[in-house]
């Protein structure tokens, strides 16, 4: 039976936009890197952290899905519907982007991550449409499509017990983790590339949280104690204190805390500090969210999946151009400052009711 949606908190579409416009802003300085940029880079949580923005991505997908989509009346059908039109998306936009692949050179196509494409001919192809392997930054689309797959499973076992879905989840990533540990799993395998089978806890258990709306009581506590907000600021900063003193190098195996693919402990508490942080930040004022900068990333919150699949293409485009033509450390800054506002501009003409394809531009429930 559908249940009548509830008016949805801002400030969780202004979460989603941050975690947007860090991930684009990433990209971006690491795109740059594989042409020899050497210069300052723009400075994002991630540069201070052990978390990129990925998690947190994945962290709110995973709870709009349970927020918005356990509440239709065939939550599993609607799932799958919006996995394919991520999968169709995805396989879309590497198409856009393999003429550019084929005229790089080994080095530029490996690392992209895209050398299986290029080399591999029908298999690479099999390997990405089998969601076995992607280039960066399109494995983040893959394994979103992943979890959504996976996802009516996973309500399958929520129906009948949150509690097992949560326990089965951890157990699942612990796992992964003592895989990494005992080196049963080859760390270079999982160093960058994402291993579903440890990032679903990021998925399946704010999925969990989104079903239950924990957001309404977690930012109620955080606007009653906003003592809460400073604490975790403090923490955020004895993470990041800690990361550019690289304090983690003194615990035994601590290469494998940070592990990117395989979510290292380190990786997961950033992500959830830094979410932390932020719906505090967001809690300290009902003014904040009206701030006009807060609307514009609330926007950019509301439409990620067409807005995402624009910043990598023009990623790609503007890399590419910058290594050939060597525009300088200016030309990287001037690259990001164009694609954060052909982002947002691009969010509000997704948005704005009064285009000819409205219908299709509703606010994206989830990714």
């Amino acid at each position: 039976m559908k249940v009548k949606a509830k008016a949805r908190d801002a400030r969780i579409d202004i979460v989603r936009g941050v975690a947007m416009l860090t991930i684009l802003i990433n990209h971006i300085t690491g795109g740059f890197r594989i042409y020899g940029f050497d210069g300052v880079e723009i400075l994002t949580p991630t540069s201070v952290g052990y978390a990129s923005a990925a998690p947190l991505f994945v962290i709110m997908s995973g709870y709009m899905v349970g927020m918005v989509y356990l509440r239709k009346a065939k939550p599993a059908v609607a799932i799958l519907k919006r996995a394919s039109t991520l999968y169709a998306y995805n396989t879309l936009l590497l198409a856009s982007l393999l003429p550019g692949l084929i005229f790089m050179s080994d080095l530029e196509v490996k690392s992209w991550g895209a050398d299986f494409i290029v080399n591999g001919g029908l298999l690479g192809w099999t390997k990405f449409l089998a969601l076995w392997k992607a280039p960066m930054p399109l494995d983040v689309l893959r394994l979103y499509v992943i979890s959504m797959l996976l996802t009516p499973a996973a309500i399958w076992v929520y129906r009948r017990s949150p509690m097992m879905l949560a326990a089965g989840s951890i157990a699942i990533w612990l796992v992964c983790q003592l895989a990494a540990v005992t080196r049963f799993i080859d760390p270079g395998t999982v160093r960058w590339g994402f291993n579903a089978a440890a990032w679903q806890l990021l998925f399946f258990i704010p999925l969990i949280l989104g079903a239950s709306r924990a957001h309404e009581s977690f930012f109620g506590l955080l606007e009653n104690r906003k003592w809460l907000t400073f604490a975790v600021a403090a923490a955020a900063v004895a993470l990041a204190a800690a990361k550019i003193h690289q304090a983690d190098s003194a615990f035994p195996g601590s290469w494998y805390l940070s592990l990117k693919g395989n979510l290292g402990p380190l990786r997961l508490a950033h992500a959830c500090i830094m979410l932390a942080l932020y719906c505090g930040l967001l809690s300290l004022s009902a003014r904040i969210p009206e701030l006009p900068p807060m609307r514009a990333l609330a926007c950019l919150g509301r439409q990620t999946l067409k807005c995402y699949v624009l910043s990598v293409w023009l990623t790609y485009v503007l890399a590419v151009t910058w290594g050939r033509l060597g525009s300088g450390n200016w030309g990287y800054y001037a690259a990001v400052a164009s694609v954060v506002v052909v982002t947002f501009l691009a969010a509000a003409i997704f948005e704005n009711p009064s285009t000819r394809h409205a219908k299709l531009m509703k606010p994206e429930p989830a990714l």
